[in-house]
């Protein structure tokens, strides 16, 4: 993790998240090659001049489950992707993420004003004790809550 500030991303991690991104990039053009050629070319022709003309599509595909794990290296890092399993490695990892997204559930649980009530001070509330049952009732309440009685 990159010293100066904990909630950004390592440049090390971000060239292995575009390098993966572009292995990927590379399998997705090299899958998609054997349908091209096979639609641009006669089958029986392609087989006899370039040998088995699917090893592209196998190439390509591999190449996409590389650029994937690459990609989640770079984007988790180490430990938060589980290639490394220590908890407090992970944790450091995936800061910059669960930071964000505390952030976002702290920024909508503001606009809830059930909760904004419990942060604000409280409000001092005046009860009266009935002289009866001494159940606590409403300042402005005329009967007991609990018996009935008149206050």
């Amino acid at each position: 993790m990159n010293d100066k500030n904990p909630k950004k991303i390592s440049p090390e991690r971000k060239a292995l998240y575009y390098t993966g991104m572009g292995i990927t990039g590379i399998g997705i053009l090299l899958f998609l090659s054997v349908f091209f050629t096979a639609f641009t070319q006669d089958p029986f022709d392609m087989m006899e001049s370039q040998g088995n003309p699917m090893a592209n599509g196998f190439i390509g595909f591999i190449l996409i489950g590389i650029g994937g794990v690459v990609m989640n290296l770079g984007a988790r890092g180490a430990a938060g992707s589980g290639l490394i399993l220590d908890p407090e490695k992970a944790r450091e990892d995936l800061h910059p993420f669960t930071s964000a997204a505390g952030g976002m559930i702290n920024d909508a649980l503001e606009e809830v004003d059930v909760l904004k009530k419990r942060s604000e001070e409280p409000e001092e509330v005046i009860r009266i004790r009935c002289p009866q049952c001494k159940e606590l009732n409403e300042e402005d309440a005329r009967f007991c809550k609990s018996c009935g009685k008149e206050l």
